[in-house]
This record gives C-alpha cells, structure tokens and sequence, in this order.
C-alpha cells in the first residue's frame, strides 16, 4: 500500500522542476520585480527587457531609474520638511545625513564584495537603486502621516 512518503518525493521533484519551467520563461524585469520594492517604475521595467543581454544598455536602464528615484526621494524630502515642526524638522535632516552616509558605506562594502566585473557593477547599482526607492517609500509614508495632522 502506498504511503504518503512514496508520493512526497515523485511530487516535490515535479514541482521544482515546473517551478524551474516557469522561472525560465520569466523576461528579466519579472525576475527583478520578484525582489524590487514597490516604487520602481514601468519604464524601467520596460527598458530592461529592452536590453535584454546587453549591460551597456542595462546600466543605462539602472542609471535612469535612479534618476527618478532620486527626484522622487527630493521631492517627498522637501515636501516632508515643510510639514514638521522645527525638533522634527532637524530629525529629519539628521535621519537623511544618516541614511546618505550608510548608503555610501553599504555601496562600499558592496563594491569589494561583488568585484569590478560588469555584472557586480550592476549588481551594486541594482542594490542602490532599490535602497533610494526603499528610502523614497519610507519618507512618502512619513509624508502621509504628516499630511494627516
């Protein structure tokens, strides 16, 4: 008689394998959107798959985004600082000078981990990218706490 051991292996390996299938068909933005906070835009979404292969093109996709994130994260900042009190306020600006200088040492740290290749350098910029979106999404919500007051 069968047991229910007989059965968790046959099955556990056609699960992974179809797992496998369906990880192999993903374009490269669902595969980076699997991990990427919420924030990243379509267009860049849409540039990667663009690019495909082609790191120069890659980058350039990384390079843009950052962009936006980086004016986003301004945009809210200003905004935010002109909704606080002045204690909050100087909070605020210390909370930011605090984020920027374990940004640059986290870049850092990366940089000697995943090497000077291309695909590091990607990596690196990746993990930026998506560290500015985190911090964008952090102060929108302050933002909106802010504006409930």
């Amino acid at each position: 008689m069968p047991t229910i051991k007989t059965f968790t292996l046959p099955l556990a390996l056609v699960l992974m394998v179809q797992a496998a299938v369906v990880t192999a068909t993903d374009s490269r933005s669902q595969d980076i959107k699997r991990h990427a906070p919420p924030g990243i835009t379509d267009a860049f979404y849409t540039c990667v798959d663009k690019a495909d292969t082609d790191t120069n093109a890659a980058a350039k996709c990384l390079t843009d985004e950052q962009a936006r994130q980086d004016k986003r994260l301004n945009t809210t900042y200003k905004a935010l600082l002109n909704k606080l009190d002045p204690k909050a306020k100087d909070q605020l600006i210390h909370a930011e000078r605090a984020w920027l200088k374990f940004q640059d040492a986290n870049g850092a740290l990366e940089r000697s981990i995943y090497g000077s290749e291309a695909v590091g350098n990607l990596q690196v910029t990746e993990n930026a990218l998506f560290r500015v979106c985190d911090r964008a999404n952090a102060l929108d919500n302050y933002l909106y706490v802010a504006n409930l007051e």
